[in-house]
């Protein structure tokens, strides 16, 4: 039992650094001097959904490890 609990844990931290790079990447692409590429405005748009989905994996991780134990 603890081990699937350290297990999830280390999910939910790498979800939480995963979730942390895309603020950064979203900051970072915002810059001017990426401005002229079209790939920026698809990105820039679909980070916040990404983040959103990470949420409720991350959410719904930790109600099953809370509902198990």
């Amino acid at each position: 039992m603890v081990v699937k609990r350290i297990g999830n844990e280390l999910r939910l931290i790498g979800i939480a650094i995963v979730l942390a790079l895309l603020l950064v990447v979203g900051h970072l692409i915002l810059a001017k001097s990426f401005e002229g590429f079209i790939w920026v405005e698809y990105t820039a748009a679909a980070i916040p959904f990404i983040m959103f989905l990470l949420c409720l994996i991350g959410i719904h991780s930790a109600a099953k490890t809370e509902a198990g134990s």
